[in-house]
């Protein structure tokens, strides 16, 4: 596993978008931290967003100019920290590592491979139709673009209705009763969609282990991580008996676990939307959150805490059905400033 230590593990990336931001880190390292710039260059009049790259045992550092967000994103395997996480970790002297984070988006996927479609017993049209009230429509654009990295942000390309893989395979699974467990046979409104036989679970069964393998494999090699787990929903799609008829459908539900998810956790979290303005309540309608399957069952030492973000779509759709840019970049500034407040937990 990779340390939990930035004196041993020694390397640090660092995400700047403004000149303010670039400007306070590069003196920092220069001025407080004592560190040469391995490319001899004047930091404070490159451009910006850039990538601090440092490495804390030999004090050294170098600027790199990112003119596409999309370098970003797909170029890194390491963790990126934001500059206000920068600014917290070296307010304790870099001597631990903030929990590496996933981001897991797991039900807006709209593909629809063919040797499952095989299954399907309604008109395509009306499945389609279902899907689109389903999935979690946009709900990955409130992930900052720094963390869509492609070791920290898994998205699954499949639409759920055919690999739900927050579901647990087996009797243990709650939704198995509404059949909606990993491989639905049944959608919101109890409308049979699909032949469910043992030949489709098997088929199923591997694009659910594909996904899951990779966030198995994130647990292996950190030591400390942090899920958020993504979700958007509409009332219209809750089972009823989910509803409390004295607690009105909240803006934000957060999914919590009693063992994988802090109580700090939910506060930072809780703390966050309600200065927003939005009404919240935990494990309403919705319970629980995803914990990696590695994790469950003690497969690796990883300490994961884990919670669930249940964004309901009335806050970022428009009156045209579709969602609104600006409510979106809206939470996405939310989910930037927990990210922030958690670097500690």
């Amino acid at each position: 596993m990779i340390p939990d230590n930035f004196v041993t593990y020694g390397r640090m990336h660092v995400w700047v978008q403004t000149e303010k931001e670039r400007n306070r880190v590069s003196r920092f390292l220069e001025d407080d931290g004592d560190f040469q710039n391995r490319e001899a260059k004047q930091t404070t009049s490159q451009p910006v967003p850039g990538l601090f790259v440092m490495d804390l045992k030999r004090k050294e550092y170098t600027y790199s100019i990112l003119p596409c967000t999309g370098m970003l994103m797909h170029s890194y395997e390491d963790r990126i920290y934001s500059a206000s996480e920068f600014f917290h970790m070296a307010e304790h002297g870099f001597r631990r590592v903030p929990r590496f984070l996933v981001f897991h988006v797991p039900h807006d996927g709209q593909e629809f491979p063919s040797e499952l479609m095989d299954s399907v017993r309604i008109p395509e049209e009306l499945f389609r139709l279902y899907h689109r009230k389903m999935m979690d429509a946009d709900i990955g654009r409130i992930v900052p673009a720094g963390y869509r990295t492609q070791s920290m942000y898994f998205h699954f390309d499949v639409s759920r209705l055919l690999c739900d893989v927050e579901r647990f395979i087996g009797p243990g699974e709650i939704m198995e009763q509404y059949g909606m467990g990993f491989c639905y046979e049944k959608v919101y409104d109890g409308t049979k969609i699909k032949q469910v036989t043992e030949e489709l679970k098997k088929k199923t069964g591997v694009y659910y282990w594909n996904h899951h393998r990779k966030i198995d494999r994130i647990c292996e090699k950190y030591s400390r991580v942090l899920v958020l787990d993504l979700h958007s929903y509409s009332d219209e799609i809750v089972p009823n008996a989910f509803w409390n008829k004295d607690i009105p459908s909240p803006d934000i539900c957060i999914g919590a676990d009693g063992q994988y998810t802090p109580t700090e956790l939910v506060r930072t979290v809780r703390k966050h939307f309600e200065a927003a303005g939005y009404s919240v309540e935990v494990n309403y309608p919705y319970t629980g959150t995803y914990v990696p399957n590695a994790v469950l069952s003690h497969g690796v030492s990883c300490d994961c805490v884990s919670v669930m973000l249940e964004i309901n779509r009335r806050i970022y759709f428009g009156r045209n059905g579709q969602s609104d840019p600006e409510k979106l970049d809206g939470l996405q500034e939310i989910v930037r400033s927990i990210i922030d407040d958690c670097t500690g937990i």
